[in-house]
């Protein structure tokens, strides 16, 4: 097509001249009625031209108009951002993102002393640790909005198949700090892809047990199996609605007690020291769903290492290992009265990174002859979750959680972590789809080796915008 522009004047002028002549051409021979018949075709044939100009007008109109728009546009159309084909998120490219999270404010009270923005079982140890009683000091109230969400979601189709990338992020970051005063600042908790049956990244790891309810509470119940870990990931379909996972994670993060007279250092304490990561900690899981039921069974294999300092004295240095492994079995059951009945239960050795009990969440110990023995460690979870109106939900979360008495252990162990417990009571009310209020009663329950014990406990009113 040449560069000059279309010239429409010019086109509607040889259409006027045309229809000009097809009116002038029958006024000339309507006297001759031999030729009637004649001028009444040659009149339609006019007509038929006429039509096909105009078509022909119209169309190069239409030519023009989108040439003109093209010519303005700053990008090309694989780089425009457009909406997605199902109406969910949008297009960038052949990119498809979607954007979620949640707006998160919490208000909370706490009864006995100021545990920030979360409360668990190592609040009332701190309380028993700062005080020396039970139950002391003043009523505290702070508000937050750090558990605010942010979640961005791609899928690119490709040769071989879609590939996906996943982020998510909070504001409990620089560094993790739950405090009510600090100003909120991202963190990324997931960030992953994935491509066919493979996960590649940091995401929950896959011996992780989700069968409890909802709790506005940060920290959630105790004797929760969670982590959140890179790691690479495999599953595989196992039947209608079941699923086989298996991955290799990340051993880091582990902790061995060596005792108090033990020169050694882990995170400024002198009683603990770092496990060496030599071997990738190996889970499976089995998740199933049928109806109302659902069902999970996980189980890991970790190995344990470190460096342990001759309690001798002598200031040699030596290498011990140990086997660590861990059994969790969890499901729910949903009934026609809008009841759910949600259990877990966790037994294992070595697994303390995973298995939520504070202050000694150690996976090993060191024994009074130098040699390193894996912590054993067990718990549960009960939840009732009842449905009581299309708009109100109730739900009660308790979660227990044990730690073996170390009989052999090289310290002292009147100190260490035997029993915790945490309950929480809560109604959320959800108006409108994409809001809830909530407002929750948490307590939290600690007991010593020594027979030593605290508790500790707030309210806690939210209001959460999903989006």
């Amino acid at each position: 097509m040449g560069t000059h522009p279309f010239n429409s004047g010019k086109v509607r002028a040889s259409v006027r001249n045309v229809i000009g002549t097809a009116v002038a051409v029958p006024l000339l021979f309507s006297a001759m009625p031999a030729m009637a018949q004649s001028q009444q075709e040659e009149m339609q044939d006019l007509r038929d031209q006429i039509q096909q100009m105009q078509q022909r007008f119209d169309e190069m109109q239409q030519q023009q108009e989108q040439m003109a728009q093209e010519q303005s546009s700053p990008r090309s159309d694989d780089q425009l951002v457009s909406k997605s084909e199902d109406g969910e998120g949008f297009m960038v490219g052949d990119t498809n993102i979607k954007v979620n999270g949640y707006f998160k404010f919490d208000a909370i009270y706490d009864f006995e002393d100021d545990h920030d923005a979360l409360l668990g079982p190592s609040d009332a140890i701190g309380t028993l640790n700062a005080k020396g009683t039970d139950s002391p000091g003043d009523g505290d109230f702070g508000v937050t909005v750090k558990q605010t969400r942010l979640k961005i979601a791609t899928t690119t189709p490709t040769e071989f198949g879609d590939l996906g990338g996943y982020i998510e992020m909070d504001f409990y970051g620089k560094p993790y700090d739950e405090s009510f005063d600090s100003a909120p600042s991202p963190r990324v908790r997931r960030a992953y892809l994935t491509f066919g049956n493979w996960l590649i990244g940091r995401d929950w790891s896959t011996f992780s047990d989700f069968n409890y309810g909802t709790t506005l509470n940060f920290y959630g119940p105790q004797a929760q199996l969670f982590e959140r870990q890179a790691q690479v990931r495999y599953t595989m379909d196992a039947g209608e609605n079941t699923t086989v996972d298996f991955s290799l994670e990340n051993p880091g993060g582990g902790t061995v007690l060596a005792g108090d007279d033990t020169d050694v250092d882990f995170r400024g304490l002198e009683d603990g020291t770092a496990t060496e990561n030599t071997v990738p900690d190996m889970v499976v899981r089995l998740q199933s769903s049928s109806g109302p039921l659902s069902v999970q069974a996980a189980a890991i294999g970790r190995y344990l290492k470190a460096d342990i300092n001759d309690v001798t004295g002598t200031g040699d240095s030596d290498e011990d290992s140990v086997v660590g492994y861990g059994l969790d079995l969890g499901g729910s059951f949903t009934m026609p009265t809008g009841t759910t009945i949600m259990v877990s239960g966790v037994y294992g050795e070595g697994i303390g990174k995973y298995f939520y009990a504070p202050a000694g969440g150690a996976d090993a110990y060191v024994t009074t002859d130098g040699q390193l023995e894996a912590i054993e460690r067990y718990g549960f979870i009960g939840t009732i979750s009842q449905e009581l109106t299309p708009t109100l939900t109730t739900n009660v979360i308790y979660g227990k959680g044990f730690s073996e008495s170390p009989d052999d252990f090289v310290g002292a162990t009147d100190e260490l972590h035997d029993e915790s417990s945490t309950l929480a009571v809560n109604l959320l009310y959800t108006p409108v789809d994409p809001l809830t209020f909530g407002i929750e009663y948490n307590r939290a329950e600690y007991e010593q080796q020594n027979g030593v014990d605290a508790d500790a406990q707030n309210v806690q009113f939210s209001t959460i915008y999903n989006f």
